[in-house]
């Protein structure tokens, strides 16, 4: 019975997309388990079969996608689980195919900076933020995806770590900050 409502869920979404937000494109497929909170001018796009889901246990926890600007973008590809996911993007975030993101931030900005005034970041630009993950990666909870990383093919993200900088594929990457413990 989840099932079944997620299924609805997620046709009900799709179908609010192609009348009120042609921002958003979605696949077929998706199931909501969970809210999804999506906000922003920016464009979405969210893959065929893809599943939306919050923690066990923890009724709060939801899924927000947000576009902080109308060029930014957000694309996630087909076969992804975002599981209390937050992802906020004023340039670009691709996600890959068949990603599992555990209760995680990802963020390619830094909102403002720490000045009085809390302005845009001079230093910031499509080349230097962009956030690309990789086919097959897995993040786990309570991570933290920062600007200009890239997160190769088929790597693990262990629980509770900080990436900052880029992780190749096939490997295992774990602390704050992340570092490659040894190849997967």
């Amino acid at each position: 019975m989840k099932d079944l409502v997620a299924v609805i869920r997620g046709k009900i979404f799709l179908l609010r997309c192609r009348l009120f937000r042609k921002n958003i494109r979605v696949g077929k497929g998706l199931r909501l388990y969970k809210r999804l909170d999506v906000r922003g001018d920016g464009t979405l796009t969210i893959g065929d079969n893809c599943v939306i889901g919050g923690i066990s246990g923890d009724r709060k926890q939801f899924v927000t996608l947000y576009t902080l600007n109308r060029n930014a973008r957000i694309e996630i590809g087909n076969n992804t689980g975002l599981f209390a996911a937050r992802l906020s993007s004023r340039y670009s975030i691709t996600v890959g195919h068949d990603v599992h993101i555990e209760a995680s931030g990802i963020m390619d900005t830094d909102f403002h900076t720490i000045e009085r005034g809390r302005g845009v970041p001079a230093n910031e630009s499509l080349e230097s933020c962009a956030i690309t993950i990789g086919n097959g990666v897995r993040i786990g909870a309570r991570s933290i995806v920062t600007k200009g990383v890239k997160i190769g093919d088929d790597s693990l993200i262990g629980p509770g770590s900080v990436v900052a900088r880029s992780i190749p594929g096939s490997c295992f990457a774990l602390g704050n900050p992340a570092k490659v413990m040894n190849p997967k």
